[in-house]
């Protein structure tokens, strides 16, 4: 069951990869073109910033879920590295259990949110504010996924230290 999980949580990773990749390629462009606007044909993009920004801000929120994935900014490793594997197990469970319930209560509040952010960009009359807090909703959820199946990965190789070492080799 726990090789289904990594399948399917490769595999998110990947399309979330993917999503950030033509996303920060969309903004690289809308920045270019703000440059060249603004510098060459001096008639500047008013909408350039005001949207990149607001695309950086979803971006670093959806990003937390990916982040969690590869263990990036989990962990405080200089204490959890020098725990006995027991210790790193406890730590760990811990560690993911907090970041657990922080996002649960982020899901929870996050559409009173969303309904008191309902607003249009200011340069942008027909795009909704709405839309980039979608994606930091959608960040949580996956966080929540990803720390989950680390957590079930994590009592699975401490029950079974076989198949921590069979995955290894």
């Amino acid at each position: 069951m726990i090789k289904k999980f990594e399948r399917f949580e490769a595999i998110l990773a990947k399309v979330q990869s993917l999503f950030f990749c033509v996303v920060l390629g969309f903004m690289a462009l809308v920045m270019f073109a703000a440059v060249v606007c603004r510098y060459v044909l001096n008639n500047p993009l008013i909408w350039s910033e005001e949207l990149t920004t607001v695309m950086q801000g979803a971006l670093a929120f959806a990003g937390i879920g990916y982040c969690c994935h590869y263990k990036a900014h989990t962990r405080v490793l200089l204490l959890h590295d020098k725990l006995p594997k027991i210790g790193q197990v406890i730590c760990d469970l811990l560690c993911d259990g907090v970041m657990i319930f922080c996002l649960f209560k982020f899901c929870e509040t996050m559409p009173k949110y969303i309904k008191s952010k309902e607003a249009y960009l200011t340069t942008l009359r027909w795009l909704n504010y709405s839309v980039f807090n979608y994606f930091i909703y959608a960040g949580f959820i996956l966080a929540i996924f990803y720390i989950l199946v680390d957590a079930v990965r994590t009592v699975l190789q401490a029950m079974h230290p076989e198949l921590a070492e069979s995955e290894e080799s």
